[in-house]
């Protein structure tokens, strides 16, 4: 939800302003009558429709990210961090943390934000309305703004569970995550690829990400199924501190799964990621995106995808999980929903830029 505040130099007040300043500190009025009046102000406040941002205007808009111990969160707190400084006393981002893509997509679809972390697999299904969304129609608002980082299937299992392939969660305490994460609807068609039901499992368990690498290093599950984008600091932690190990995902069974090469594509955690690695780890991987509706102001989205793309190096350093990103691949990477005008204008502008430098010669940056 967007909001437009007008900031005011007090030391400037009209006449009006001061006569209405006088009333307003007399004794006129029950305190019922106030208080009605600052729920009437807050609610003139959350509720105004955006309009083209004025100079004197603060304008809040929201993003809504993930779970604070997972990529999404970290993302989207070095992308609002960006925002803040740069353009200050004009726009200001609050990163929201939340359960996850499908969270974030009901709450892009509802208006309760404005921006939303999802990945690209259920992007997809809910751009075109199949799968989990054949009941919802598409979501014809829908529009992208940013392909960002490979986010992978991560198998976390304690050394001492004998889980060495992913058939070996069968009969184990296994995390599945939060029923409204994007994870968990991922583990589910991970897990259908080998006909798993609840049944199958000594204990199905629903945790946050911060939660289950808690539970696995405390014995309390012996796995955890995570899509997330690597490095991760609690992944990390977790293998150098609690006698976990990364399981590799692979077999004719998945490769047949993804044989369409729609929403997963072959992927590894490479062995240089984590220091407690002896080998890369394969595995399957989606695309962290991010996204909008088409109502949001044009203005917003090209300033926030510009500020994003002049500070690709600093944005990295703030979350290492965006390192190594790609201004071309960041305009179609795991996109299914066409660009936003907004976005399309600042991606068109980077690219004038780096066809530029590299015309001039090398020392350009972002791409």
């Amino acid at each position: 939800m967007i909001a437009i505040f007008k900031l005011s130099n007090r030391n400037s007040a009209s006449p009006s302003e001061a006569n209405l300043s006088a009333r307003s500190s007399s004794k006129v009025g029950t305190p019922l009558v106030r208080a009605y009046a600052a729920q009437m102000l807050w609610l003139i406040v959350l509720c105004a429709p955006y309009s083209p941002l004025r100079a004197g205007e603060l304008q809040l808009f929201t993003l809504g990210s993930g779970g604070v111990s997972g990529s999404y969160y970290a993302a989207a707190r070095a992308l609002c961090d960006e925002v803040n400084r740069s353009e200050r006393g004009r726009l200001r981002c609050s990163p929201d943390p939340t359960a996850g893509s499908i969270y974030n997509l009901r709450a892009l679809r509802q208006g309760q934000v404005d921006f939303a972390f999802v990945q690209s697999d259920w992007q997809r299904q809910a751009y075109e309305g199949k799968g989990r969304y054949a009941n919802l129609g598409p979501m014809q608002d829908l529009r992208s703004v940013l392909g960002l980082y490979p986010e992978a299937i991560t198998i976390l299992a304690r050394r001492d569970a004998g889980i060495v392939n992913v058939e070996d969660l069968i009969g184990k305490r296994v995390d599945i995550g939060h029923p409204a994460s994007g994870r968990r609807a991922t583990t589910e068609r991970l897990l259908s690829v080998f006909k798993a039901s609840a049944g199958d499992f000594a204990q199905l368990a629903e945790l946050s990400v911060g939660r289950a690498i808690k539970g696995i290093c405390e014995g309390q599950i012996d796995a955890t199924i995570l899509v997330l984008g690597h490095p991760n600091a609690n992944v990390g932690q977790a293998l150098s501190d609690c006698g976990v190990i990364l399981v590799p995902v692979e077999g004719p069974r998945f490769d047949a799964a993804i044989a369409d090469g729609v929403d997963y594509n072959r992927s590894i955690i490479a062995r240089s990621t984590y220091p407690s690695l002896d080998a890369d780890v394969p595995t399957f991987a989606v695309t962290a995106t991010l996204v909008t509706r088409s109502s949001v102001d044009t203005n917003l989205v090209e300033t926030v995808v510009s500020r994003v793309l002049r500070r690709l190096p600093r944005l990295a350093q703030s979350a290492p999980v965006l390192a190594g990103l790609n201004v071309s691949n960041m305009r179609r990477r795991g996109l299914t929903a066409p660009l936003h005008p907004g976005a399309k204008a600042a991606f068109k502008a980077a690219l004038k830029t780096i066809r530029s430098r590299v015309l001039k010669g090398p020392g350009h940056v972002g791409d």
